[in-house]
């Protein structure tokens, strides 16, 4: 069980390495249009990614 969680935290960090590696331009122009939208729409798009993260873990298992 811990394997699994680790194994899924370095994933996660490989991706967001990635980003800042590739494409840190890309990263800075999507922060800048996050930061227009209203408190409301970035919890709306969080429980968003977090509702499809979680339904993607559970269809895995």
């Amino acid at each position: 069980m811990i394997d699994n969680i680790l194994i899924g935290l370095a994933a996660v960090l490989i991706a967001e390495g990635l980003v800042y590696l590739l494409a840190p331009h890309a990263l800075e122009t999507l922060l800048k249009a996050l930061s227009t939208l209203s408190l409301s729409a970035r919890r709306q798009m969080g429980a968003m990614l977090c509702l499809g993260g979680c339904i993607l873990l559970a269809l895995s298992l």
